[in-house]
């Protein structure tokens, strides 16, 4: 059975987070609870590779991306880099945890996670650790990164959905920061500020209003970053 195992909430955290509104927390699980999350991650979940094209949010499964002629991969990722050059668009393996996918099916235990992610010990956490009393409800994706994936700079302001802070737990181990997958924060007009490396049982958490981006997995990139994502909301599930 899975575990998490949050720090207590002491005035030097809430200070260390109130400082810019974000935070890199470690163990955020059990040792043995983040275990199995990275091998589900790994072994059991199947992914949608997720992407912004033709001004809508699209996906193509593991299996029809592999069905693709050659030369329609290569239209379809020249078409992405364009976006992406001109600052929109994304890539990336997504399972959306907790809402009905095609052809796939949610691991029982990312739906625990789910679960543990709105139990009362969480939300509690997070609302005495941001001072956001209303928030009720945790959104939650696993998501995959393999060389060629990106998220370009964006924030993540949706009022519609009550989000306020976002959260990314890691479950990736031994990343070179060469090879990219880079939470990296920005200002306002572009300028980079502060980077977090991917790593492992983490949790980084910030107000939804900082810009931010995941850098261009490199195709040396030795392995694959996983994590789990998703957005502290004062909404329930829409």
């Amino acid at each position: 059975m899975l575990q998490l195992n949050l720090p207590t909430v002491s005035a030097d955290l809430k200070a260390e987070f109130a400082a810019d509104l974000k935070i890199n927390l470690s163990d955020i699980w059990t040792p043995e609870s983040a275990e199995h999350i990275l091998h589900c991650l790994q072994r059991e979940t199947p992914y949608d590779n997720a992407f912004f094209a033709g001004g809508r949010y699209q996906s193509l499964l593991d299996q029809e991306l592999r069905q693709m002629p050659a030369e329609q991969v290569r239209q379809w990722m020249a078409q992405l880099h364009q976006l992406a050059a001109e600052g929109t668009g994304f890539l990336y393996g997504s399972h959306l945890i907790g809402r009905p996918q095609r052809q796939m099916q949610t691991p029982p235990l990312l739906s625990q996670v789910h679960q543990l992610l709105n139990s009362p010990e969480m939300l509690q956490f997070v609302r005495e650790l941001t001072g956001e009393k209303t928030l009720m409800y945790v959104s939650a994706q696993a998501s995959r990164y393999v060389p060629g994936n990106y998220l370009t700079r964006h924030n993540d302001v949706v009022e519609a959905e009550g989000r306020r802070f976002a959260y990314v737990m890691g479950f990736t181990r031994q990343w070179h920061p060469d090879w990219g997958g880079l939470l990296q924060f920005f200002t306002p007009d572009g300028t980079p500020t502060q980077t977090w490396v991917p790593r492992f049982n983490n949790m980084a958490l910030f107000e939804v209003h900082h810009p931010h981006a995941v850098t261009y997995v490199t195709p040396f990139a030795r392995h694959v970053r996983y994590s789990v994502t998703g957005w502290f909301r004062t909404k329930g599930p829409l």
